[in-house]
């Protein structure tokens, strides 16, 4: 019925996802109201109505129920993006999920000065 999704999309359009669910009631409230006027006229009483509201794209589910869990936007999408590289056994995906680099091959090597050597101490241990 396009008279309640106009009334659905009128309240989740201005809504940030992560918080639809706090205005189910409100938009459960529009959709029984509409439907009442619609199904009134043929002489039929609704007495509940229940709402469910998801997004159709699995990612954006998945970032919402990230977000769900206190993760900043940022930290919500590393970590999406390190189980997709985990589904496909990228060794790094842990590195994503921290936000750290991955290094392959030998390790990185540090310069550290050297107590007793001349100079400005810029031995490499």
């Amino acid at each position: 019925m396009p008279v309640v999704e106009q009334a659905i999309n009128q309240v989740v359009q201005v809504t940030p996802l992560e918080r639809v669910n706090e205005k189910i009631h409100e938009i459960g409230e529009t959709v029984h109201g509409h439907l009442q006027d619609f199904l009134g006229v043929f002489g039929i009483t609704l007495d509940t109505v229940k709402v469910l509201i998801y997004p159709r794209d699995e990612r954006m589910r998945a970032l919402i129920s990230l977000r769900a869990f206190g993760l900043q936007e940022i930290d919500a999408v590393r970590y999406y993006i390190a189980m997709l590289m985990a589904e496909h056994g990228l060794l790094s995906a842990p590195n994503m999920a921290i936000g750290q680099p991955f290094n392959i091959g030998m390790p990185v090597q540090m310069t550290m000065p050297v107590a007793g050597m001349g100079g400005t101490g810029g031995g490499r241990v």
